[in-house]
């Protein structure tokens, strides 16, 4: 699903965990996998998508 890093910040990842193990939320930008739908203009409201689930439907 596209959707502003910003927002995504609520969204919890599967892969980031606290030392007792509880989920952390998604840290957009500043995850390797986070990827923008326009990555020249990569700005904090861009949209983007996690890449560990792979293209969203409509994406590019």
């Amino acid at each position: 699903m596209l959707m502003p890093q910003n927002e995504a910040k609520f969204r919890y990842c599967p892969f980031l965990k606290t030392s007792d193990d509880k989920m952390r939320f998604c840290v957009g930008a500043q995850c390797m996998m986070w990827r923008f739908k326009h990555p020249q203009r990569s700005g904090e409201g861009d949209e983007g998508y996690c890449g560990l689930a792979g293209k969203p439907a409509g994406a590019m």
